[in-house]
């Protein structure tokens, strides 16, 4: 069961006895790899769902006995998304692609869930689990996930906003999280006699050794494996060393390894190796890069050095330009009630001051930041606010702001500042909406294309915290502008 970070209560699983027979090889002379690749077709498998198969969004089946309160059905893998009218089309084929790469190389497991009826509900954005019709066990008031197994229904409940990345969601991938739970509680238990046996030893030797403290993997021997499913998937939601309640700095399956080798080699030796998680983040997976130019120019003729973090291409210094990318001057205003009344693109100096452009580059307002005519060099762009947030992941996180920012130019105490990422944040304040300056050396806002309402999505570090966080300026605030690769 998935938690924001708020609250972590504790999941509980209720399953019913059941028996499960397996196909005896023997007897039926189909070889083991035949019978894996049965197992891999959802066809080959008779369930609830197994006749009515569909990789594309259609109306629930009537045959299939759920509940009215959902419209749209995907069943790809044999496991089919279910949602009501008001979740988006996107969110379901999202869920159903990462069905299907959870479950790719697993075919008992797959067959298993299948034959039981196992499906996945989905709540809209701004909903919650108990919008939905099952009556699924909620730890709390912040459960964002659960899975229950019950002799009425067997499902995964999860959101979608961690599916579509919702900046405000402010939690790791709920999903993948569940599914977790899943091949657990519908799967491995039933198939393998000593799995929970080998599953609660483990945990039981992880947490006397002192591992997960004041974190969520502690709560119990289901959690734990939950947690480490969304850690060797890269989607976890990466916290400080030591805890703070929710989650610690283990963020990858290489890290994973090192710290807990027991969870890892019971997830290496149970779930899958992908690594391409579908939807819209980017999974955290160590050796990951990208083949990246050392250096890109602006139409304005600046020369820019590159950095690869990741699978990613960024500019390793602020923006400068002074046009878009077309051409089109962008406004200069210098004047505090002009800035504060625009309503147009507009860049300024920090202080109106020229010679702070090459060490701490331009700040830009939102409207330039969300431009059509696209503010960065060709073949780049200003980045999506989850861009952002994938880029503090693959530095280590929502408290790994040091791994990002230079070892100069910042105020004490320049919080356990590195730059081991080679980013080379540097402390270029801001232009706040009243058109006032602030916090040269103190502080600096990357901006993103992303917009809510009146204002723009950006990510702020700090010279004196580890933190990296999500604000949200009027769209007349001056930020900086890292521009990231296509």
């Amino acid at each position: 069961m998935k938690h924001s970070l708020r609250l972590k209560l504790i999941c509980i699983l209720i399953f019913s006895f059941f028996i499960f027979n397996s196909c005896d090889k023997e007897d039926s002379g189909i070889s083991e790899e035949e019978q894996q690749e049965m197992n891999e077709d959802p066809a080959n498998t008779e369930g609830r769902f197994s006749g009515n198969l569909s990789c594309t969004i259609i109306a629930v089946p009537i045959e299939v006995g759920l509940s009215n309160y959902y419209t749209k059905y995907i069943n790809c893998s044999g496991i089919p998304v279910i949602g009501s009218a008001a979740v988006p089309d996107e969110a379901l084929l999202i869920a159903s692609e990462t069905v299907e790469f959870m479950l790719s190389d697993l075919g008992n497991v797959r067959a298993k869930l299948i034959s039981e009826g196992n499906y996945i509900a989905l709540y809209p954005d701004g909903g919650s689990i108990s919008d939905l019709p099952e009556d699924f066990f909620v730890g709390g008031p912040f459960s964002t996930g659960a899975y229950s197994y019950t002799n009425t229904f067997k499902a995964v409940a999860s959101d979608t906003a961690s599916l579509l990345c919702n900046p405000d969601a402010g939690y790791g991938h709920t999903l993948v999280h569940e599914i977790g739970h899943m091949i657990d509680g519908g799967a491995l238990r039933f198939l393998e006699s000593d799995f929970t046996s080998q599953q609660t030893s483990l945990y039981d030797q992880a947490i006397a050794s002192g591992k997960w403290n004041n974190t969520y993997a502690s709560t119990n021997p289901l959690e734990w494996l939950a947690e480490g499913i969304a850690i060797w998937y890269g989607v976890n939601w990466i916290g400080p060393e030591g805890g703070d309640g929710a989650r610690n700095n283990i963020g990858t399956r290489a890290q994973l390894q090192t710290y807990d080798p027991g969870l890892y080699n019971l997830i290496n030796a149970h779930y899958n190796n992908k690594t391409e998680v579908p939807g819209c983040r980017q999974a955290v997976i160590e050796g990951t890069t990208a083949n990246c130019p050392g250096t890109v120019m602006d139409v304005d003729g600046n020369s820019y050095t590159v950095v690869n973090i990741g699978p990613m291409c960024w500019l390793k210094e602020n923006l400068k330009t002074t046009k878009f990318n077309d051409g089109t001057p962008i406004q200069n205003i210098s004047e505090n009630s002009d800035w504060q009344n625009t309503t147009v693109a507009a860049w300024a100096n920090f202080d109106n001051d020229e010679s702070n452009v090459q060490t701490y580059g331009r700040l830009y307002n939102g409207y330039a930041l969300s431009n059509n005519r696209q503010l960065c060099p060709t073949g780049w762009r200003v980045p999506t606010i989850q861009e952002l947030q994938d880029l503090a992941n693959f530095a280590g996180g929502d408290y790994a702001s040091g791994n990002l920012k230079t070892i100069t130019l910042w105020d004490a105490p320049n919080t356990d500042a590195t730059n081991s990422s080679g980013f080379s944040a540097v402390p270029a304040g801001t232009r706040q909406s009243s058109g006032s300056f602030q916090a040269l050396g103190g502080e600096t806002f990357f901006g993103s294309s992303a917009l809510k309402d009146s204002k723009f999505y950006s990510k702020s570090i700090f010279a004196n915290q580890e933190r990296v966080y999500t604000a949200l300026p009027e769209l007349n605030t001056g930020v900086s502008c890292r521009c990231i690769k296509d």
